[in-house]
C-alpha cells in the first residue's frame, strides 16, 4: 500500500477550523498522547476557563427562570436556558469522550496516510472540501447570530426608567444574583462582557459539534466512494492467477470492514450530541416561532429581525446535521447498488462466489442516529419541523 508523504498538511488542512477553535477551548484531543505538564496544564486552565464562563450564564439564569413570576417572560427563558444545557452538555462529551475523539482522529490520519492512489487521494480532498464548507456555513450562521444577539441587539434597545427613577439597561440575557445590583457600574460592564464572551464560546460547541460530524462522517462518504472504485476495478481486469482476486477481494473486504468499524465508533462517540440537538432545536423552533407571531402585532423591527435571525439559525443548524447524515446513508447505497451491477462472470468462476457475500455486506444498513432513536437524514428534518409545529398549536392552545 503506498503512502502519503503529505498526511500531515492534509489532517491539518480537513481539521483546521474544528481543531483552531478547540484548541482555544482545550477540549482538542491531541493525537499524539504523551503531552508536558506545562500543556496539561495549560489544557486543565483552559477547559476550567470555559466551564466557568458556562456556569455564569447557566446558574444565574436558571435562579431567574424559578424567580419569575410571568409565564411569557418563563417561556422566552427557555430557549436560552436549553442553548445554555446544550453548550454544557457538549463541551463535557468533548471532554470526557476525549479518547474516543482521538481514536477517531486516529483512524482518519491513517486513512490520509495510507491511501491506494493518487486518485483515492483526489476523492479523499473532495469529500474534505465538502465538510469544511458545512463547517464554514455553520460558523457563520452561528457567530452572526450570537454577535446580533448578544451585543447589536442589547446596545441598541433604549434604557427602562421605572417610576422610582431607575434606571434599567438591558443584558444580552436575563440573569438573577439575589442582593446583587446589576444595572451600577462596573458591574453591569463587566457582567455584560462575559455574557458577550460566554455567548462566543457556546456558539463555538456548537459549532464544533458540527465540525467533528463533518470530519468524520464526510471522510467514511469517502472511504465509501473510493470502495466503489475498489469493486469497479475487481471485474475490470482479466486475472490470470486466482490468487490475485484473493488479494484483491481481500482488500475490499478489509476496506468496508474499517469503514463500518469506523462508523461505528463515531456512533457511539456522538450520538448524545446529535440527540440533544434534536430535542433543543426541535424545541427552540417551537418558542421562538410562538414569539414571532405573538410579537407581529408590536411591529418592534429589532425584536423581529432577532427572531427570524434565531429562526434561521436553528433550522440551518440542525439542517447541517441531518443533510451530512444523508449524504452517508446515499453514498451506502450506491455503494449497494454498486455490488449488485459487479460483472462477476469476468471472475474465475469459483472467485465469483465470493460476489454474494460481498452484495450481503454492501447491503447492510449504514446510517448515523441520535441517541439510537431517530436517523440522521432529511426525512428526521422533515418530521422535526413538523413535530415543532405540532409543540407550537398545542403551546397557542394551552397558554391562549
Amino acid at each position: 500500500m503506498s503512502q502519503n508523504k503529505r498526511h500531515q498538511d492534509d489532517i491539518l488542512y480537513i481539521t483546521k477550523p474544528t481543531r483552531n477553535i478547540l484548541l482555544a477551548l482545550g477540549a482538542w484531543p491531541t493525537v499524539n498522547s504523551g503531552r508536558s505538564i506545562y500543556a496539561k496544564a495549560h489544557k486543565f486552565f483552559l477547559i476550567s476557563i470555559s466551564y466557568i464562563l458556562l456556569s455564569s450564564d447557566l446558574i444565574p439564569g436558571i435562579f431567574y427562570w424559578l424567580m419569575e413570576k410571568t409565564v411569557r417572560v418563563r417561556l422566552q427563558t427557555i430557549p436560552l436556558l436549553l442553548y445554555d444545557i446544550m453548550s454544557a452538555s457538549q463541551y463535557s462529551i468533548f471532554i470526557f469522550r476525549c479518547s474516543q475523539l482521538r481514536q477517531c482522529l486516529k483512524h482518519v490520519e491513517e486513512d490520509w496516510q495510507n491511501v491506494l492512489s493518487i486518485d483515492a487521494r483526489n476523492i479523499m480532498l473532495k469529500s474534505a472540501k465538502t465538510g469544511k464548507r458545512l463547517v464554514s456555513i455553520c460558523g457563520f450562521f452561528m457567530y452572526s447570530g450570537v454577535f446580533t444577539f448578544r451585543t447589536i441587539l442589547p446596545l441598541s434597545q433604549k434604557k427602562i426608567v421605572t417610576d422610582q427613577n431607575i434606571t434599567i439597561r438591558p443584558l444580552p440575557c436575563p440573569i438573577y444574583l439575589f442582593s446583587l445590583d446589576v444595572q451600577i457600574s462596573p458591574i453591569y460592564e463587566i457582567l455584560f462582557v462575559i455574557q458577550c464572551i460566554t455567548g462566543f464560546v457556546m456558539v463555538s460547541i456548537v459549532t464544533c459539534a458540527c465540525g467533528f460530524t463533518a470530519i468524520f462522517v464526510v471522510h467514511a462518504c469517502g472511504q465509501l466512494k473510493i470502495l466503489i472504485n475498489m469493486m469497479k476495478s475487481l471485474v475490470q481486469k482479466q486475472w490470470q492467477e486466482e490468487h490475485e482476486v484473493d488479494k484483491k477481494l481481500a482488500e475490499i473486504v478489509e476496506h468496508q470492514v474499517r469503514v463500518r468499524s469506523f462508523l461505528r465508533l463515531v456512533q457511539h462517540t456522538l450520538q448524545e450530541i446529535y440527540l440533544i440537538e434534536v430535542m433543543v432545536n426541535t424545541i427552540t423552533i417551537c418558542l421562538l416561532v410562538y414569539f414571532l407571531l405573538v410579537d407581529l402585532q408590536n411591529s418592534n423591527i429589532g425584536i423581529l429581525g432577532t427572531y427570524l435571525l434565531s429562526i434561521a439559525n436553528v433550522i440551518i443548524h440542525i439542517f447541517l446535521f441531518c443533510y451530512t447524515g444523508e449524504q452517508l446513508t446515499t453514498q451506502a447505497e450506491k455503494v449497494a447498488v454498486a455490488s449488485c451491477e459487479l460483472e462477476w462472470y469476468r471472475l474465475p468462476d469459483k472467485k465469483a462466489r465470493s460476489i454474494v457475500l460481498l452484495m450481503i455486506m454492501s447491503n447492510t444498513s449504514t446510517k448515523i442516529s441520535a441517541g439510537k432513536f431517530v436517523d440522521l437524514s432529511l426525512k428526521t428534518f422533515g418530521d422535526i419541523m413538523k413535530t415543532a409545529g405540532a409543540y407550537f398549536n398545542m403551546l397557542r392552545n394551552v397558554v391562549e
